[in-house]
């Protein structure tokens, strides 16, 4: 994998987890006038989805083919 991806799923979950804040506390307004919006479930996606993303980076491993090519020592 390109080192690119993983920086970007990395980032991708930490803007998940961020925003989930954000959305979270609007949701929270919306809930007390309307009382229709279950927000636990809200946190639990998207904390779930946001450290999947950032599991999933950390784990990629990088391209193998350059690190484990044989150097031909009978040259």
């Amino acid at each position: 994998m390109k080192p690119w991806i993983k920086a970007g799923l990395i980032t991708a979950g930490l803007i998940v987890l961020i925003s989930t804040f954000f959305i979270g506390d609007q949701a929270d307004k919306t809930v007390v006038q309307t009382r229709g919006l279950d927000t636990d479930t809200l946190y639990i996606v998207s904390v779930l989805l946001g450290a999947s993303l950032i599991a999933v980076g950390l784990r990629m491993k990088g391209d193998k083919r350059k690190d484990s090519t044989p150097k031909n020592s009978a040259k």
